[in-house]
């Protein structure tokens, strides 16, 4: 296995997302976690669920708290942000299923890109899905959403 230090090819961001109601996990690939690719992933989520109240923990997402263009942007798209304390990753609910999800996907893998650990990923999500019998579930279409340029802004 290559050592893990040298990251050539640079990182990849995965923006997940838990239905804690239904049991459904979903989530992007980003190069970056700036403010334009929360803008995009958040509008995606919001369509996936229409008018419905949507509360959205975060968890590992670093001086959004007091940025004011993030918190506009949540107030706009009708989004209650619920921050964790420092250090208490744990209170979160999606930490087990990521995990999980780690366990299945990530650990022992030797990728050669990120086209192929994505792909992983993307198929272990829906395998979880299939035997979780989510497959209909709105958040699922996460991914295949396309937003029109009002939305991302």
């Amino acid at each position: 296995m290559r050592a893990t230090y040298s990251r050539t090819l640079g990182t990849e961001q995965f923006l997940g997302f838990l239905d804690v109601h239904d049991n459904v996990l979903s989530g992007l690939f980003r190069k970056r976690k700036r403010l334009v690719e929360l803008a995009e992933a958040f509008g995606r989520l919001r369509a996936c669920y229409g008018r419905r109240p949507l509360y959205v923990v975060l968890d590992n997402l670093r001086n959004v708290h007091d940025n004011p263009r993030f918190l506009a942007l949540a107030r706009r798209l009708h989004i209650t942000l619920v921050f964790t304390p420092t250090e208490a990753s744990w209170l979160n609910l999606i930490e087990p299923h990521f995990g999980v999800l780690k366990r299945f996907t990530v650990v022992g893998t030797d990728d050669r890109s990120h086209l192929e650990r994505r792909r992983r990923i993307y198929r272990y999500l829906r395998w979880r899905d299939r035997s979780h019998g989510t497959t209909g579930h709105p958040l699922q279409r996460l991914r295949s959403i396309r937003l029109n340029k009002l939305e991302r802004q």
